[in-house]
């Protein structure tokens, strides 16, 4: 209590000898003064703020395209089981030339073309292309006509939608001079 009225006195001496107030007394700063930001400063950190707001929508966009995907390919991983197990059918029609496993792989294909997944290729291309297939192997040619054209397709390749689902397993010819 007494540090205040110590504080409180010494203010009314202050204000006592400044004498009365009025606008001769009184000197008011300008604005550059006042602040200590520079033009420059204040850009920087406007910049900045803008920088931040365009990283922020980006990731945005980002996280709305990844759900999009997910929601869209949602079956991808159960799609390449089934494709599995049809490589296995033509396995079993290529050793047993069964009927009924022709009709079972036939079926099949048809139940994963209603979920838009479909071979890559309706009829089989003479050459080798690299956003649809995949060499696992080749053989030198003496021909250079058959330079890269496929010998032998080993996996067939599917689409899921409008993403490669799985790449056609190929084997292509080689020219060897």
């Amino acid at each position: 209590m007494i540090k205040e009225v110590t504080v409180n006195k010494s203010l009314k001496d202050i204000l006592d000898k400044a004498g009365p107030i009025n606008n001769d007394n009184i000197k008011i700063a300008s604005l550059d003064d006042q602040v200590p930001y520079t033009d420059e400063v204040i850009n920087e950190w406007k910049n900045k703020y803008l920088y931040l707001q365009a990283d922020l929508e980006n990731i945005k966009k980002r996280y709305n395209k990844q759900i999009n995907d997910l929601r869209k390919y949602e079956g991808e991983n159960i799609f390449k089981e089934i494709i599995t197990f049809i490589d296995f059918i033509q396995l079993q029609i290529n050793n047993s030339q069964d009927q009924r496993l022709e009709e079972m792989k036939s079926k099949m294909l048809s139940l994963l073309n209603k979920f838009e997944v479909k071979p890559i290729y309706d009829e089989r291309p003479i050459y080798f292309n690299s956003e649809y297939d995949e060499a696992i192997s080749s053989i030198d040619t003496d021909d250079p006509n058959l330079d890269n054209t496929i010998n032998q397709v080993y996996q067939q390749g599917f689409f899921y939608k409008d993403k490669v689902l799985r790449y056609e397993k190929v084997m292509i010819n080689k020219y060897k001079e």
